[in-house]
């Protein structure tokens, strides 16, 4: 699709939607924060220059910006990618909360209530990903 000096883009192999493409760094590198200054300058680029023909082609209404950083974030494969997928409204019923669903006890309903003691949030956190174990 596109490349410059340090990375290039490419459609994601399993589009989540239709234009979902993947910034990807020609070194071998599997962690966002491993990349040097000049890479992470040509990443940004991409993204942007992916985000104008995506727009052309696509229309959508907006976009979901992502990096599974580690296997813990769900990363199955290990060299750092950056996905860009176009997002319409409708896509989904409910995406208020976007990435933060990918955790769990995220109810966009519960955001506009007073905040709870943050300890007590972060021993439910803990209790509820040990659960899922």
């Amino acid at each position: 699709m596109e490349e410059n000096k340090t990375c290039y883009v490419r459609y994601d192999n399993f589009p989540a939607a239709a234009g979902h493409v993947e910034v990807v760094p020609k070194r071998h590198v599997e962690s966002f924060f491993g990349l040097t200054p000049r890479e992470l300058k040509d990443a940004y680029a991409l993204i942007l220059t992916a985000q104008e023909r995506l727009t052309e082609k696509h229309g959508p209404d907006g976009y979901t910006i992502g990096i599974n950083e580690g296997r813990a974030a769900g990363r199955t494969v290990d060299h750092l990618h950056i996905h860009l997928i176009p997002r319409h409204f409708g896509d989904v019923p409910d995406p208020r909360g976007g990435i933060r669903r990918a955790v769990p006890n995220c109810d966009p309903d519960a955001w506009a209530e007073e905040p709870e003691d943050p300890e007590a949030a972060f021993k439910a956190l803990t209790e509820a990903q040990a659960g899922r174990r």
